[in-house]
């Protein structure tokens, strides 16, 4: 064996050589691995996808003379992360649309195909893989798993949850209110011969309609989550509650008693409760610590959409709400009617208001770092459409909140994917998983915010570049 034939061996081993040699094979070279369970930065490293699938990943520059028809990709040492995983994302949400019937308001949002596939690539662009959409228009959320099953759309995978469950004025497409048995039968039945997989309880169901939701998603087999207002957490996790939806467990009932008195006397018709809580809110006190204990010994998944805090507490200022690298991709009309629901949520509020908000902002990461510390179950999600700005974002106001930049990561990816169940094929970069990966310019671990900064992505092996998406999207394509 000649000196450069040995060398070559030692860098690709043989059965790496009769892999490469193979049709649809491409090599992503000259990449440093990022790897947030095992704590690791490996490279150089390489990474060889095939047919959609990772089939193998080792350390090293394999030769490009040895590799026979493979398709190179010399990623010019960026870096590699499993697919971001959103796991609040409604990606086929629509414009809001508010009608009269009978003399009282109604209001819902209406799912347009082009408009999902237009958030589905900007998902795509800033590395998002996988989504989990907590509810939307259930027929629209059908269409989008169909047509990504078929490959005529582009987009992350997607788990779904159908028509949210809340009471009037929401009314349908995108939200449903069940009263009796038999539409509660009804209504979960016709979700899961859909394709959903979650079943979303709202803000303002009691605590019966909650405890009946949890059941007959259960009955159906769907995973029962919620965003709650009025019940609490502590109740809901008695009932038997799957998963919580972010980081506004506002109900009174998680107040100590003087704190919750005064609270009550202050509600109003407006939004004020969503940084007046934080004010009151105890976290040492019996209520909040029995409520944190609960949560994390029945392993309730939570996703805390901290950027959603944010975006309410700074809707006086747009750019900080809605920075301009957002709104430079939105659809139009979807922004529009975002925007618009932004001026109403705070209506009535005062500069003292958004002043007083503002402040409660580092109690809000305060909860957030309690119940990592706790050992909650706790993914990344925002609250969007999927992805965009403001995934990087949700991260970084993870770490700022003091959690650990590896744990953040894992809940971007790994940790995610277990809790969705769906880490037998994505979630990680490794042979026989599911090619989910995302190419960043900057290491994510010197910074998390650096993982605002990706360069391409691969979808089940499909390879995107970022910016391709997104001028396309500019462009109109």
């Amino acid at each position: 064996m000649t000196r450069i034939a040995y060398i070559l061996t030692m860098l690709v081993p043989l059965c790496l050589l009769s892999q490469l040699a193979q049709a649809n094979t491409d090599l992503y070279t000259n990449l440093t691995i990022i790897d947030p369970e095992k704590e690791t930065r490996t490279t150089p490293s390489y990474i060889v996808v095939r047919d959609g699938r990772i089939i193998n990943v080792g350390s090293g520059k394999p030769s490009r003379a040895s590799l026979g028809g493979a398709h190179v990709h010399d990623m010019r040492g960026r870096y590699a992360l499993p697919g971001f995983i959103d796991a609040h994302a409604h990606l086929t949400l629509g414009p809001q649309l508010i009608e009269m019937h009978a003399g009282a308001p109604s209001i819902t949002f209406k799912s347009d195909d082009a408009v999902s596939q237009r958030y589905a690539k900007i998902a795509l662009a800033y590395g998002v893989t996988t989504i989990r959409n907590p509810g939307g228009e259930t027929a629209a959320n059908a269409r989008y798993l169909q047509q990504i099953a078929n490959g005529e759309w582009i987009g992350p995978a997607m788990l779904s949850a159908g028509a949210i469950i809340e009471p009037p004025p929401f009314a349908a497409p995108y939200f449903a209110y069940p009263r009796t048995e038999a539409e509660w039968n009804a209504e979960a039945a016709h979700q899961a011969a859909q394709g959903m997989m979650y079943f979303k309880l709202y803000s303002e169901l009691s605590e019966a309609e909650v405890a009946t939701g949890i059941r007959i998603a259960h009955e159906h087999g769907l995973k029962a989550i919620a965003h709650l207002n009025t019940v609490s957490w502590t109740r809901a996790a008695q009932l038997g509650i799957d998963g919580l939806e972010h980081a506004l467990a506002t109900s009174p009932d998680l107040l100590e008693p003087a704190a919750r008195t005064t609270y009550l006397a202050e509600l109003g018709p407006n939004s004020k409760f969503m940084y007046r809580w934080y004010e009151l809110a105890d976290y040492d006190g019996p209520r909040m610590q029995e409520m944190i204990r609960l949560v994390v010994a029945k392993k309730i998944a939570l996703d805390l959409t901290l950027v959603a805090n944010e975006i309410i507490y700074n809707a006086d200022d747009l750019d900080r709400a809605y920075p301009a690298e957002f709104r430079r991709y939105e659809d139009p009309k979807t922004l529009e009617s975002a925007l618009t629901g932004l001026r109403l949520s705070t209506t009535g509020w005062t500069p003292e208001d958004f002043s007083r908000a503002r402040a409660v902002m580092p109690k809000v990461l305060r909860l957030a770092r309690i119940l990592y510390e706790s050992g909650a179950t706790m993914m990344i999600g925002t609250d969007g459409h999927g992805g965009s700005w403001y995934y990087g974002q949700e991260l970084k106001l993870h770490a700022q909140a003091g959690i650990p930049t590896w744990a953040v990561l894992r809940m971007a990816t790994s940790q995610a994917a277990a809790i969705l169940g769906i880490d037998d094929h994505t979630g990680r970069i490794a042979p026989g998983l599911d090619a989910d990966i995302a190419f960043l310019d900057r290491d994510p671990v010197e910074n998390v915010s650096n993982t605002g900064g990706v360069y391409a992505v691969l979808s089940k092996g499909r390879y995107f570049e970022s910016a391709k998406l997104l001028q396309d999207l500019e462009n109109g394509m």
